[in-house]
């Protein structure tokens, strides 16, 4: 089974989860949904596997602890 997140990108750059889903079909529809939002016409969205979102947090966190050495 698939499993792929869908990220919100502000204009400044800050990332959210918008939520798990099953299918790139489901992932693609969301998306679709919130890019008909006006209020979020200027935001990104990408759709990711599950498994290297999680490795791409953990290597953010590695990131922030390495710079506070």
């Amino acid at each position: 089974m698939e499993k792929l997140y869908v990220n919100e990108i502000s204009p400044g750059g800050a990332v959210s989860t918008v939520g798990l889903f099953y299918s790139q079909a489901e992932a693609e529809k969301i998306v679709g949904m919130l890019r008909a939002n006006p209020d979020r016409a200027s935001y990104r969205y990408e759709i990711v596997e599950a498994v290297r979102h999680v490795l791409s947090e953990k290597q953010a966190r590695r990131a922030v602890a390495g710079q506070k050495e």
